[in-house]
C-alpha cells in the first residue's frame, strides 16, 4: 500500500515537473527540427506544446481523447502542408530524442528509484507512441479518402469522355448512314449492270472496299454509344475466316513495308458482332504495323486459342518496349504517343470488346509487345 502511493505520489511529482519543462521541451524539438531535417517543416507552437502537455497528463489521468483530438487536428494541419510522410515521421522521432535528452538527467534529481523509474519511462515511451500511432492513423485516412475523390474524379472525367464521344457517334451515324445506304445501294446497281466489263468490275470492288472501310470507321465510333454496334446481330463467326477477311486488308502494306507476318490459329466457332470485331483486329494489326516501322527485322504474329468457355486472341510485334506508365494509359480516351494519332483507336477496341462482355490488356517487354483480346464463347 505504502509502495503504491509512493509510485502515485511520483507520478504526480514526474508530471508537474513535466509540465514545467514544456516551454524549455517545445522550444529544443523546434530548433532540432530546423537544424535536422532537409525539408522545412515548421510546426505551430501551440501543437507543439500540446504535445508534451498529454504526456505529462498521461501519468496521471485518461487523456485517450484529448490525444485522439490532438492526433487529429496535427495530422490535418500536417497533411494541410502537404509535408512528404518521411519527414512527419523524422519530426516524431526528434522529439523523443530532445525528451529523453531533458527529462532523463531531471529524473535522477527527483529521488525516483530504478525500479520507478523504469516504469515511468516505459509509460512515457507508451504515451509517445500511441500518440505517433494515432497521427499515422489519422493521416491515413486522410490519404485514402483524398485517393478515393481522385479516382472518382478520374472516373467522372472518363465517363464524361466516352458521353462525348457517344453523343459524337450518334450524331455521326444519323449524318452518314442514310447516304452510305443510298451509296452502297447504287454501287450495286451499277455492279449489276456492268457484269459484262471486267475493268470496271475491278474498279468497282476498290470503291466497295473502301466502303466497307468507312463503314468499319463508324462502327468504331458507334461503340462508344449504348446502341448496339451498327444494330449488328450477334452471331456465330468462324474465327479463320475472319481472320483471313482481315489479313486481305492489311497484305497490301506487308508486302509494301517488308514485314514478316506469321499465324498460329486454332479452329474456333464463337459469338461476336462481327464487324465491330474485325475493326478491332484491323486497329491491332494497324498499330503493329506502325510500332515495328523502325526495326530492320520487321514481325508480326497474330495467335488465337479456345479453351471450354473462351477464345483468345494474340497480336503480337517485336517494336520497341512501352513503358509502363504508358501502358497504363492506352486505352483512355485521346491518349496518343503518335505525331499525329487521334488517341481513340484503343480506346474504340476497349469499347468494342466490353460490348463482348470480354477483356483486352497490353504486355510490353524488350523483346516484344503484344495485345491479348479474351472473349466469352456464348
Amino acid at each position: 500500500m505504502v509502495e503504491t502511493v509512493s509510485l502515485n505520489l511520483q507520478k504526480q511529482i514526474v508530471s508537474q515537473k513535466i509540465l514545467d519543462m514544456v516551454p524549455m521541451i517545445t522550444t529544443l524539438w523546434l530548433q532540432e527540427i530546423a537544424l535536422s531535417m532537409e525539408t522545412q517543416l515548421t510546426i505551430p507552437r501551440d501543437f507543439a506544446e500540446k504535445r508534451t502537455v498529454l504526456l505529462a497528463r498521461y501519468l496521471v489521468e485518461n487523456v485517450e481523447e484529448d490525444m485522439q483530438n490532438w492526433s487529429l487536428d496535427m495530422g490535418e494541419w500536417l497533411r494541410a502542408q502537404e509535408y512528404p510522410f518521411s519527414s512527419i515521421l523524422r519530426a516524431y522521432q526528434l522529439y523523443r530524442n530532445v525528451f529523453w535528452r531533458v527529462i532523463r538527467p531531471e529524473m535522477n534529481r527527483w529521488s525516483v528509484t530504478p525500479e520507478q523509474m523504469l516504469y515511468l519511462e516505459a509509460q512515457l515511451g507508451k504515451a509517445m507512441d500511441e500518440s505517433v500511432f494515432w497521427a499515422v492513423y489519422h493521416f491515413e485516412q486522410m490519404m485514402n479518402r483524398e485517393l478515393v475523390q481522385k479516382e472518382e474524379t478520374i472516373s467522372f472525367l472518363h465517363n464524361d469522355k466516352l458521353t462525348m464521344l457517344g453523343k459524337i457517334a450518334a450524331n455521326m451515324a444519323h449524318e452518314l448512314r442514310n447516304p452510305l445506304c443510298a451509296i452502297e445501294g447504287f454501287l450495286k446497281l451499277i455492279a449489276e449492270s456492268t457484269r459484262n466489263q471486267d475493268k470496271l468490275q475491278s474498279y468497282i470492288q476498290v470503291v466497295m472496299h473502301e466502303f466497307e472501310n468507312l463503314h468499319r470507321q463508324i462502327t468504331g465510333f458507334l461503340s462508344f454509344s449504348k446502341k448496339p454496334i451498327l444494330d449488328e446481330i450477334y452471331k456465330t463467326v468462324d474465327l479463320e475466316h475472319l481472320l483471313l477477311e482481315v489479313e486481305l486488308l492489311i497484305t497490301p502494306r506487308l508486302l509494301a513495308e517488308n514485314i514478316y507476318f506469321e499465324k498460329d490459329i486454332r479452329p474456333c466457332l464463337f459469338n461476336c458482332y462481327e464487324e465491330g470485331f474485325k475493326q478491332v483486329v484491323v486497329n491491332l494489326l494497324t498499330n503493329a504495323i506502325d510500332a515495328v516501322q523502325g526495326r530492320p527485322e520487321k514481325m508480326i504474329r497474330i495467335t488465337s486459342f479456345c479453351d471450354e468457355s473462351t477464345v483468345t486472341l494474340t497480336v503480337e510485334n517485336n517494336g520497341e518496349m512501352i513503358p509502363a506508365d504508358i501502358v497504363e494509359s492506352l486505352f483512355q480516351p485521346f491518349f496518343t504517343t503518335k505525331q499525329n494519332g487521334t488517341g481513340i483507336g484503343l480506346s474504340i477496341c476497349k469499347n468494342i470488346i466490353e460490348k463482348h462482355n470480354g477483356t483486352i490488356s497490353c504486355e510490353s517487354s524488350q523483346n516484344s509487345t503484344r495485345f491479348i483480346v479474351t472473349l466469352p464463347l456464348v
